[in-house]
């Protein structure tokens, strides 16, 4: 597994060390830079280079900071469709820590509503501390109502545990266009509601190893659906010929924290806002 990271790096390394930067998110919508995007209506080959600084989920994390350092590589079909495989390697564990596969679809109809499918497998290290450590793989779609004032943004999600998650994420974003629409400040907010058998599962892994006697869950209403957390982002992408570089910083507000209820102790969730930025490089 190493020597595949490795071998991601090294691609990464060769074309981007000519090149000074930050950042392209890696994941989502290709399309999210707007139709002046020359690449829009092409296919490429892609390969990129992305740092998340803390591996939150819905307002959840571990008690230490999990970084990743991720390379990947993909394609991306002129109809919509796309492809991508990426190595997650975490700094701090000094391990490969998730490896992931993703394909999907993207479709605009007319000039206003957009929409996309994708399915992603994970392969997550067994000694992961990830708060999604044990995640099987994901299936999503979102729609997008685009405009020149407000555009609303809607994601579904189902995340494959042991017991499926279902997530609903409601966004608000505006597009502010620069430089001859080559760079893009896009402020965010979004509302994530769902179901927690990721949080449950986390716990569950982290107690059984200690405890091979318990096989209990840990939170009673993991599979209720509620509200969990805010968030309030900025992404701003700057486009340079082939190049794409962008940066998400991203404050994040938990709600309704839940009792958890260990072997030796039961205690209620206490939360923390937290704070991450994604930094991303692609070559197109």
């Amino acid at each position: 597994m190493r020597k595949l990271f490795a071998l991601l790096s090294f691609i990464s390394a060769v074309f981007f060390l000519p090149h000074a930067a930050v950042a392209q998110r890696s994941s989502g919508n290709f399309e999210e830079d707007g139709e002046d995007d020359p690449y829009d209506t092409k296919s490429y080959f892609m390969f990129g280079l992305n740092f998340l600084s803390d591996n939150v989920s819905m307002g959840r994390k571990d008690t230490v900071a999990v970084p990743y350092l991720t390379p990947y590589i993909g394609y991306h079909h002129k109809s919509g469709l796309y492809a991508k495989l990426s190595a997650s390697d975490a700094p701090t564990k000094s391990r490969v820590d998730l490896f992931t596969l993703e394909a999907g679809y993207e479709h605009s109809f007319g000039e206003h509503l957009n929409t996309g499918l994708s399915a992603e497998k994970y392969f997550y290290n067994k000694n992961s501390t990830s708060i999604r450590g044990n995640a099987k793989g994901s299936a999503g779609l979102f729609v997008q109502y685009a405009n020149n004032w407000v555009e609303p943004q809607i994601n579904a999600n189902l995340d494959f545990y042991k017991k499926t998650d279902y997530s609903i994420g409601l966004m608000l974003d505006h597009n502010f266009t620069m430089l001859d629409n080559t760079l893009h400040i896009v402020p965010q907010a979004v509302m994530n509601s769902g179901t927690q058998n990721f949080y449950n599962e986390y716990f569950v892994n982290r107690v059984t190893k200690k405890d091979k006697t318990f096989k209990k869950d840990v939170l009673a209403e993991a599979g209720k659906f509620k509200v969990l957390d805010y968030e309030l982002s900025v992404k701003a992408t700057y486009r340079i010929g082939k190049w794409l570089f962008t940066a998400i910083p991203t404050y994040v507000i938990p709600v309704n924290a839940l009792t958890i209820n260990l072997p030796k102790q039961t205690f209620y969730e206490k939360l923390t806002n937290s704070f991450f930025v994604e930094l991303d490089i692609c070559h197109r």
